[in-house]
């Protein structure tokens, strides 16, 4: 093959992506009604739509530039009516492990739900070694993020599979390709690493945020109120909220326990906490 092969591929794709930001942005748009009473909900979906927004607009650039003055050509998908099934009906290996995909991260959502859930009705760790709610939780939610992560290790050699199976050969001009080994799925698979390690780890929180505490609980007493950061704890700083839990398992009912408290801004507060002795 030569370097003047159709890029149909790529143009259904983009245009793909474009339809699916469209529905990402639409969507967005009648959710931030809904989620108004919470502030940081809200900001977070509002943010959300201006960056699908701008990448939409990006996308059909791009599509523009690309397919300027080309004539449609069979199985290039309509940007307009978001034609799903013609692209599935081209591609069925890569856009099945898409569907997987989205089926599964959207179970790995639910599970965290269900985490926060069974702790907080005390279906946890808390009441057995085993077979809460939490732990199943728990169990599911590490099975599927590690099938997520196969499917990300897979899905970059099935599009070059895929393509290999339509005669189209790599067109890239890198020193690798440009001799025959072809790096396109590599290059993917580390762009993609290096994006999610970009984006820093869910955990990363400093200090242990305290959220409404129980009604006439000792935290309450001490005139701790939801917003409140813990960052330190007998004046050790907490790199984790097991420092936390350690701390209160070792001390004795009615012992105090100081915390280092930001309260605003950056005003921090020595709070003491006495244990109850009921």
């Amino acid at each position: 093959m030569t370097g003047t092969q159709n890029p149909n591929r790529l143009h259904s794709h983009l245009a793909h992506m474009i339809s699916h930001e469209t529905t990402i942005e639409h969507r967005l748009e009648a959710l931030i009604p809904i989620v108004s009473a919470h502030h940081e909900v809200s900001v977070l979906l509002t943010n959300f739509q201006v960056l699908s927004k701008a990448q939409r607009q990006a996308l059909e650039f791009r599509y523009q530039t690309l397919t300027s003055g080309i004539p449609a050509s069979k199985g290039t998908m309509s940007i307009v009516s978001g034609d799903w099934l013609s692209y599935t009906a081209d591609q069925p290996i890569s856009t099945s492990l898409q569907d997987v995909y989205t089926l599964l991260n959207q179970a790995v959502f639910g599970y965290s739900i269900l985490h926060t859930l069974a702790t907080r009705f005390l279906d946890s760790v808390m009441i057995a070694e085993d077979g809460t709610s939490q732990h199943l939780a728990r169990q599911h939610t590490q099975s599927y993020i590690q099938a997520v992560q196969q499917i990300s290790r897979l899905l970059h050699d099935v599009v070059i599979w895929e393509l290999d199976q339509e005669g189209l050969e790599c067109q890239c001009t890198c020193p690798s390709c440009g001799i025959g080994i072809c790096l396109c799925a590599l290059a993917g698979r580390s762009f993609l690493r290096e994006a999610w390690v970009e984006a820093g780890p869910i955990a990363d929180d400093e200090g242990v945020y305290v959220q409404l505490p129980k009604q006439n609980s000792a935290t309450t007493k001490a005139g701790l109120r939801r917003g409140a950061v813990i960052l330190a704890v007998g004046g050790q700083e907490i790199e984790s909220w097991h420092n936390l839990q350690e701390a209160v398992w070792k001390s004795q009912p009615g012992e105090e326990i100081r915390l280092t408290v930001r309260l605003e801004a950056e005003v921090l507060e020595e709070v003491a906490i006495v244990l109850s002795q009921e």
